[in-house]
């Protein structure tokens, strides 16, 4: 079995899962800096074989995108990228930016750092990549409906099961959305009440379901604990802390 963290952070920026100042992307954002060497440790130390990395927030994501994909192509094997793109900051220049991310410098997938619009949806389709977004300041409902319904041939994950140390009803919201568009996946990070992901790992088929630990933020052992202690057979644990990212982003198991 081939495991793989979906969600590990990468070099130096603002924090994910922190709700930002409207004014300022970064305003009001934990800032944070992590070594392509301690995302490699962390894995290491949990037998994690496939990282994929974001990079942190920035304003604008193209030089932080670059440095990912260099330390992708540093560490074939190990390390496997994720673009991260703002559809309202970067406006316009998405699909050239994408384009040239995901077919010449090897990211397969892009997270959407605000509501996803149409130009990147558009772009993830033509590409068949994941995208991946996480609604901070909007419920999930009203965010997911609209993007799962209108592009039902791009894959979303939808981090956390809804909320970084939400509340309950967050992640209720979040299975009800998973349930009923097939092309909704949820990422298992940072998930407070396990309670609620094990009712996730109930009620959703196996193939929806993505381990991530959003490491080296925070430990990556912990997280692989939540998921033995789910109790899932076989074939569904193989597929949620591996199986499910290599086919999403068409890799290979090593």
């Amino acid at each position: 079995m081939t495991l793989v963290d979906f969600n590990m952070w990468m070099g130096e920026g603002g924090a994910w899962g922190y709700v930002d100042a409207p004014s300022s992307p970064l305003g009001t954002t934990r800032r944070l800096k992590y070594e392509p060497r301690q995302v490699l440790d962390e894995c290491d130390r949990a037998g994690i074989d496939i990282a994929c990395v974001i990079p942190l927030r920035q304003v604008e994501y193209a030089d932080a995108n670059r440095m990912i994909a260099d330390e992708c192509a540093r560490h074939p094997g190990r390390l496997v990228g994720i673009a991260v793109h703002s559809p309202q900051r970067e406006q316009g220049r998405l699909r050239k930016l994408i384009t040239e991310e995901v077919r010449s410098m090897g990211l397969k997938g892009v997270r959407s750092d605000g509501p996803p619009t149409r130009e990147l949806l558009d772009v993830a389709g033509d590409l068949d990549i994941p995208v991946i977004y996480y609604p901070e300041a909007r419920g999930v409902a009203q965010s997911y409906h609209m993007i799962a319904g209108a592009y039902p041939g791009v894959s979303f994950i939808l981090p956390h099961l809804g909320g970084y140390g939400g509340s309950w009803n967050v992640h209720l919201e979040a299975i009800d959305i998973a349930r009923r568009y097939p092309n909704v996946h949820i990422d298992t990070s940072a998930i407070s009440v396990p309670p609620y992901l094990e009712m996730a790992s109930k009620e959703l088929p196996p193939e929806r379901l993505l381990f991530a630990s959003c490491g080296p933020h925070l430990d990556v052992r912990v997280a692989m604990e939540s998921m033995r202690l789910l109790g899932l057979p076989r074939t569904a644990h193989e597929l949620a802390m591996g199986g499910n990212a290599l086919r999403l982003l068409k890799l290979k198991a090593g």
